[in-house]
């Protein structure tokens, strides 16, 4: 077990690249989203207030139907990647909880949720916030953020 979470571990430094292990394919591959990438699931006026979330999608042709109903897709947030000290993944789903300071001395709590879905040859990554602000201040955007996404293919039959 120690051996596959080291083969595991030392995938996710490199950018998109097979290893085996014990027989499974390991494949990670590095996405980068920049914060103008983030697209709002909201539509027009009429439903500002429908539980909208920010979205980002990927084309993911390594992701086939074989992948998909035999293998394994796992996708992590990276936080400060180039830092030896404080560099961290964290398996998505990923919650936050978040306080922060007003410009009046209150103080703002709310949760960050980061999440991932995928399906045959795609990928999204979804973000959003428990208080909503970005349905009364469109100006609220996510930041850029860094994700890995591991595919262990399947063993042949």
């Amino acid at each position: 077990m120690k051996k596959i979470l080291f083969f595991v571990l030392m995938c996710c430094t490199l950018v998109s690249c097979d290893y085996e292990v014990d027989g499974a394919r390991l494949k990670t591959i590095r996405i980068t989203v920049k914060a103008s990438d983030w697209q709002y699931t909201q539509q027009d006026a009429s439903d500002q207030f429908n539980n909208n979330y920010f979205y980002f999608g990927v084309n993911m042709p390594e992701i086939t139907e074989k992948v998909f109903d035999y293998g394994e897709v796992k996708a992590y947030a990276v936080f400060d990647r180039s830092s030896l000290t404080y560099a961290r993944k964290h398996l998505l789903p990923y919650v936050l909880h978040v306080e922060e300071p007003t410009n009046i001395g209150e103080w703002l709590y709310f949760t960050e949720t980061y999440d991932f879905t995928y399906g045959i040859g795609w990928a999204e990554f979804n973000f959003r916030t428990s208080d909503f602000a970005y349905e009364d201040n469109v100006n609220i955007n996510p930041p850029a953020m860094d994700f890995d996404i591991v595919i262990t293919y399947p063993q042949e039959f």
